[in-house]
């Protein structure tokens, strides 16, 4: 948020997320004077919804699912003519996310570090900390984490391309996407030595 032009803010942006991504725009915008819209899923849990509120946020809630507040969000640039801050594939916010590995990798200073394990919804977290990790110290393994209901990732890896989903379930509802992004994907296919489901 705080790389955009003055005409950028002054149009305000839009974002949307069920997660964390969420109250951060919303966190960044009122710091920066920016007008933010953030849309989120009919389903969040209202806890996230009153936190992005309560950080200054206008929050739309919109369909069931991410990708159908992404579309109102997609929606909203072309009508408003605001700026996306997309959640994860975006390359300043996948580096933003990166500094999670960096925070652990020096809590680990000195210490063995057999692995790392990242949740991946979209892919930013898990994308922005194996960039940095195997850059560090590339011994230590990066292996991704996603609800086997909404594992875009481990298909689209398993595919060598990027796969959509035909339904995602809500069993992690912030990290619930049909399709994972093209950049997150890149990285993570390069960097990513596994990826996991839970239930």
């Amino acid at each position: 948020v705080a790389q955009l032009s003055h005409e950028q803010r002054s149009c305000g942006i839009v974002a949307c997320s069920a997660g964390n991504h969420a109250q951060g725009v919303a966190f960044s915008a009122i710091k920066l004077g920016i007008d933010a819209v953030i849309v989120m899923p009919t389903g969040t849990p209202s806890i996230k919804v009153d936190g992005v509120r309560k950080l200054g946020g206008r929050v739309v809630l919109h369909g069931d699912t991410y990708d159908e507040a992404a579309a109102e969000a997609a929606r909203l640039v072309e009508v408003e003519g605001r700026t996306l801050i997309h959640p994860f594939d975006d390359p300043l916010v996948i580096a933003g996310q990166g500094t999670i590995g960096m925070e652990i990798l020096k809590q680990c200073t000195g210490k063995p570090l057999h692995a790392i394990f990242v949740c991946c919804g979209g892919g930013g977290m898990l994308a922005g900390v194996a960039a940095y990790v195997k850059r560090v110290r590339p011994g230590v393994l990066v292996i991704g984490v996603e609800a086997e209901d909404a594992a875009g990732m481990t298909a689209s890896l398993r595919a060598g391309q990027l796969q959509e989903l035909e339904h995602v379930g809500l069993f992690a509802d912030g990290a619930a996407v049909k399709r994972v992004g093209e950049e997150t994907f890149r990285i993570c296919n390069h960097l990513v030595d596994e990826m996991l489901t839970v239930s």
